[in-house]
């Protein structure tokens, strides 16, 4: 804190007291949002041509970091149904009790107190009901609709994911970029396609967490020739698994389309299934010796036998799987968190960063290639003061 306020207080001398106003930078940032993007680019080249970039080893994560937008004033399908059930049901109720005032006699038709204001409120309601089914969502920033519901520092708000590349050597800042989903699926080429982009190459292995460990993920990078390793789920590394009989410990033999499970008993194909939900197909084999078997009972509950699916992209999961066999390897991937996670912190805790002042998703890139940008300046900077590299 006492550091923050000699650093604020050496800004103030060195401008004068001379400040931009809040609209002054609104401004700036909205008319200079592909300019400002570019300077993570050339921060990343500078940083390459002062040989503070290693290419030997790169790490990516992600973190979610709250929007702008709050979630009071946010609209949720779930609350939105139940008021309309309660509007409906007092309209109703309100209406009944104005048929039965008329068809007896006791009253005039005049329109109930409240009425007007409840038929109203349905109106709103509904076009409520409408904005979520436009925008193919239960929940809605109107202020900010790019966000989505994230758990972020222990609660559910509206957030952004974002990523970032950081390379071992000095922990420059390679790539970054922000997305509006929770989980880092389909993130893993992307980001290295930025890597290559701003460096022109790409780094002898890349390591990254479990939200990157989908079949499609590590399929994409192995089909581009990167070289990857990623933390596996337990349901898809036997290292890791404790259950003997768990479907990762059923190896496959190509040559003769089976899996083998760990008594060393084969499992002949069966049929290809669809999995409508991630739009996939899968190759499923059954053990058509099931019923002799003493173990049974303990690889599965099905009275028809084990039967195991292997997707479309089992081939890279088996061959990530035998990458991790490697000491060195696994060894490696322990390196991981120390890698990245120290920019994730020093944005946050040093630089303050836990919300973002921009709005949408557009919005959200620049301010984070921003922020990346001024990890990378600082490492700059110290090089630069150790006599490291020469910035002039």
């Amino acid at each position: 804190m006492e550091q923050a306020c000699h650093d604020n207080m050496a800004v103030l001398w060195l401008t004068g007291n001379q400040h931009p106003d809040h609209n002054t930078i609104w401004l700036f940032f909205r008319n200079n949002r592909e300019a400002i993007r570019k300077l993570l680019k050339q921060s990343v080249r500078v940083a390459a041509a002062s040989d503070l970039v290693g290419m030997v080893l790169y790490a990516v994560d992600g973190t979610k970091i709250q929007a702008q937008g709050s979630t009071r004033t946010a609209s949720y399908r779930k609350k939105l149904s139940k008021a309309l059930e309660r509007v409906d049901a007092s309209i109703e109720e309100m209406e009944n009790n104005l048929s039965t005032s008329w068809e007896t006699g006791l009253g005039t038709y005049v329109l109930p107190e409240g009425m007007s204001d409840k038929k109203a409120l349905k109106e709103v309601i509904l076009q409520k009901l409408e904005e979520l089914d436009q925008a193919e969502t239960d929940s809605l920033q109107p202020s900010d609709p790019d966000a989505k519901i994230m758990k972020c520092d222990g609660r559910k708000v509206f957030a952004y994911n974002a990523q970032a590349v950081t390379d071992a050597k000095n922990g420059i800042v390679i790539a970054g970029d922000v997305i509006t989903n929770q989980n880092d699926q389909g993130m893993l080429a992307p980001m290295i396609n930025m890597v290559k982009e701003n460096t022109g190459g790409v780094a002898e292995t890349t390591l990254g967490d479990k939200g990157y460990s989908a079949g499609e993920d590590l399929a994409e990078a192995q089909a581009k020739g990167y070289n990857v390793l990623v933390n596996l789920k337990k349901d898809v590394n036997p290292e890791d698994n404790e259950k003997l009989f768990c479907a990762s410990r059923f190896e496959y033999d190509p040559e003769e389309d089976c899996c083998i499970c760990p008594l060393g008993k084969k499992l002949k194909f069966q049929r290809i299934a669809k999995d409508k939900k991630r739009k996939t197909t899968r190759r499923v084999y059954h053990c058509s010796g099931y019923k002799e078997c003493p173990q049974r009972w303990n690889c599965s509950k099905n009275k028809r036998g084990r039967t195991v699916g292997l997707s479309e992209h089992h081939l890279a999961l088996a061959d990530q799987r035998q990458k991790q066999k490697d000491p060195d390897a696994r060894a490696m991937l322990r390196r991981r968190p120390v890698i990245v996670e120290p920019t994730f912190a020093f944005t946050k805790e040093a630089l303050l960063f836990r919300r973002w002042t921009q709005r949408t998703v557009e919005g959200a890139k620049t301010q984070w290639a921003l922020m990346c940008t001024t990890v990378n300046l600082r490492k700059l900077y110290l090089a630069w003061l150790n006599g490291e590299v020469d910035l002039a």
